[in-house]
This record gives structure tokens, C-alpha cells and sequence, in this order.
């Protein structure tokens, strides 16, 4: 896909979340909301294969995003069959550090009684690291794959733009304020550049920019405390069978 493609899909899925939430809108008007979250990984798959592809392979033999590494010769991709040898690396996503901020305006529509649909658009950005130890990294070098012996360091900026709608159930619990729980999806498109580096022994020096779409789903738990114009969440995301994972977050609305 080219890139004109790729942001006329993410386009093409934020003007579909205005123009439904502003067409049932219940007359409070659009929100501008702060998000302060831990950062969101989805990304983190098909731009480290897009990396290492780079570095391995001529630009034309560089797959698609999420699509694993292929090298020219061989087969499969990442962690997968065909004889073929690939780069592998063994990243535990959990190890991530990183934080986001967005920037979004927030749509909500009453349902039923205890729920409400709310739809975000956010722009924001991003930044991660992630130390993979010693021997996690194999890189194929002609008909031998040599294993990494030495600490990989990996830094990854990025910019996004995202359009989400979920659906929420209000609670009451013994807490003061308010918790909803609910579920939803949205598409997110992500600019990001990926630093891979090593020390001195065996010197790797990458750095690549991606850009891909993904949509995903999402399950999410909100508190809001009393008399404050921010909450608290707590979700989960899922891109594909790929990739997903847990982070927590601040969403604050702006005066």
C-alpha cells in the first residue's frame, strides 16, 4: 500500500467516526481532551521487521508491514517455516518502557439506561525503549546465522493519528465517582523511526522509518473520580493475531 493509501484509510476511518457521532450527538457538544498513557506497541512488530529487513535486504525486498522478514533466497518470514533463514529476535514486549500523549476530541452519545457510545479522534506522539539481552538476536550472513552476543539497545519515536468508538456501562460501586467498563475498536495510523544499535564486538547500526494502518479492537475500564474532569483506564488492545498487550493511561478534559 502506498502512503497516499495508507492516510486516506486513516482519514477515511476518522471521518467516519466524526460524521456518525456528530450526527447523534445529545447536543453537549465535542470534548477536547489531554491523554497521557503508557505507550501503545502495536507498531513495534511490523517496524522492527521493516528494520532489520532494511538492513539485511535491498529496499525492493522489504516486506509490508506485519509481514514478517524474508530475505531474497529464502522462505517464510520471521517465525516461520519454508527453509528459508530469517532474522529472529525473542522480545519480551512486557520489558517496554515508553509513554505516549495525545492530543484528541471526544464524542458521547446515550444509549440505553447505564450506556453511552463514545467516539475518539486523537494526534499525538510517542516514545519507547528496549534493551534486548545478550544472544536474543539472530541475524542470518549467507548460509549461516550468527547469534548476537552482546546487549541490543532499541529507541522508537513515533506520531499516530487514531479514530476510536467504544461502547460503555456505567457502574455504581462503593468507591466514590464512577466506573465503566466496555469494548469497541478503531484504526490507528503510526509514523515511526526505530533506532537498533550495538556495542563494538558485532556493530549494528540501524535506523529505519515505517508507516502502517492498523486497525484493532479494544476492551477498557474507566474510573472517574468525583468532581474531577479527567479518568483514569485501564485497556487492552488487539492488532491481528500478531500483536497485543495491557497498558494504563490519564485522560483529562481541557476547559
Amino acid at each position: 500500500m502506498t502512503l497516499t493509501g495508507e492516510i486516506a484509510k486513516v482519514r477515511g476511518g476518522v471521518a467516519a467516526v466524526v460524521l456518525v457521532l456528530s450526527a447523534c450527538s445529545d447536543g453537549a457538544g465535542p470534548q477536547v481532551g489531554l491523554r497521557l498513557a503508557q505507550a501503545d506497541l502495536g507498531y513495534g512488530r511490523g517496524a522492527l521487521d521493516h528494520a532489520v529487513a532494511e538492513f539485511l535486504a535491498p529496499a525492493s525486498s522489504v516486506p509490508a508491514a506485519g509481514g514478517g522478514i524474508g530475505l531474497p533466497g529464502g522462505g517464510g518470514g520471521a517465525g516461520g517455516g519454508g527453509g528459508g533463514s530469517s532474522a529472529r529476535a525473542n522480545i519480551d514486549y512486557r520489558a517496554i518502557t515508553g509513554r505516549e500523549a495525545a492530543l484528541g476530541v471526544d464524542f458521547r452519545q446515550p444509549l440505553a439506561k447505564g450506556w453511552h457510545l463514545q467516539g475518539s479522534v486523537r494526534l499525538g506522539q510517542g516514545q519507547t525503549a528496549y534493551v534486548m539481552p545478550a544472544g536474543t538476536l539472530q541475524v542470518p550472513l549467507g548460509a549461516v546465522s550468527v547469534i548476537i552476543g552482546e546487549d541490543v539497545t532499541l529507541k522508537a519515536r513515533n506520531r499516530f493519528i487514531e479514530a476510536e468508538a467504544l461502547a460503555l456501562r456505567q457502574f455504581e460501586t462503593p468507591l466514590p465517582g464512577m466506573v465503566a467498563v466496555g469494548a469497541g475498536g478503531g484504526v490507528r495510523g503510526t509514523d515511526s523511526r526505530l533506532q537498533v544499535r550495538t556495542a563494538t564486538l558485532f556493530p549494528i547500526q540501524i535506523d529505519s522509518r515505517h508507516r502502517q494502518v492498523q486497525p484493532y479492537g479494544v476492551v477498557q475500564v474507566q474510573y472517574a473520580p468525583p468532581r474531577l474532569p479527567a479518568h483514569l483506564f485501564v485497556e487492552g488492545r488487539v492488532y491481528g493475531r500478531r500483536s497485543a498487550g495491557v497498558r494504563a493511561g490519564l485522560d483529562v478534559a481541557l476547559p
